[in-house]
């Protein structure tokens, strides 16, 4: 019994769709991270959250654009670590459409 209620949340979240919706990243530890392993001055960080802020507006602008499926494979890849990232899903995204352009899809 301890079990049913996991995995009845388990399972709608398995069954919604979760590339209509644009994530929702808290970035800050993200950059925290970067900058802390790169041994860069704190200034770097507000650098970091600010390419983050570009890359969240550009991901916006052509979210429904963008096919479901790689909606749905990049917001995953972008937050794999625990550290999710719009530049890393921006990116992800993009190559995915260079691709399928290269395809001639």
């Amino acid at each position: 019994m301890m079990f049913a209620v996991p995995a009845v949340l388990l399972t709608l979240a398995l069954t919604m769709p979760v590339s209509d919706k644009m994530p929702t990243f808290d970035v800050r530890g993200s950059c925290q991270a970067a900058t802390q392993q790169m041994t860069l001055d704190a200034g770097r960080q507000k650098l970091c959250l600010a390419d983050e802020g570009s890359a969240r507006a550009e991901v916006a602008k052509h979210w429904s654009s963008y096919p479901a499926g790689d909606r749905t494979r990049c917001a995953a890849e972008a937050q794999l670590n625990g550290l999710p990232s719009y530049v890393d899903l921006l990116e992800c995204l993009t190559l995915a459409r260079e691709a399928k352009a290269e395809d001639g899809q």
